[in-house]
């Protein structure tokens, strides 16, 4: 038994870092749009911040899931004849992303997908028409009618890469798309949201 007790110490002190539970410090900028389903709409994307934090859980050694809590500027824009109506959402968002990668010690390649639920704290919406400007939450005239829901959720997909630095600290560098399943409003528009973030994975288990 003491012997047993012995090589299950020696196999965990061993365990590389890619086999430890981690901590995932990230932030970076999204690119978001808004699926208008209008005649004559051209849309385009409008740029925000991201921040957040992750746990990652290995299962083996190649797959991890990723449980992730995230501030996130989505939103969008659209151009119509004569003006344009721009959207800016903030929003809490949670994942669970299952990522499948190389192991070792070295460069950490993988992609990763899961779904994930978002809730909204704020909107905003911007109007121009003929020079004359407006900013307004969403809730306010003339954009009341909108009537932008508070939920929304979907899947996501991407890659990343991570590289050793000093001790057992990663450098993590991820490429994220948020794929809005939900209807925003009455009019069954969808959110679409491109993440490019980096920062650091530390092994905390």
């Amino acid at each position: 038994m003491r012997t047993l007790v012995v090589l299950a110490g020696l196999a965990l002190i061993a365990a590389p870092a890619t086999a430890q539970t981690t901590l995932g410090l990230k932030g970076g900028v999204g690119f978001g749009t808004v699926t208008i389903e209008q005649e004559g709409v051209e849309e385009e994307s409008v740029s925000g911040f991201v921040a957040g934090m992750e746990l990652g859980v290995p299962v083996s050694n190649a797959l991890r899931l990723r449980f992730g809590g995230t501030y996130a500027q989505k939103g969008g824009s659209g151009n119509v004849e004569g003006g344009k109506i721009t959207l800016g959402f903030d929003y809490v968002q949670l994942s669970a992303l299952a990522r499948v990668g190389t192991s070792g010690g070295g460069v950490s390649i993988g992609v990763m997908a899961g779904p994930w639920a978002a809730y909204r704290l704020s909107c905003e919406v911007e109007g121009t028409l003929e020079g004359l400007s407006v900013v307004t939450p969403c809730v306010d005239p003339p954009f009341a009618d909108f009537d932008i829901k508070t939920l929304d959720f979907g899947v996501a997909f991407g890659g990343g890469v991570e590289f050793p630095l000093a001790g057992s600290v990663r450098l993590g560098l991820d490429a994220l798309y948020s794929l809005g399943l939900a209807s925003i409003d009455e009019d069954d528009s969808k959110t679409r949201h491109l993440t490019i973030q980096s920062g650091f994975v530390i092994p905390v288990g």
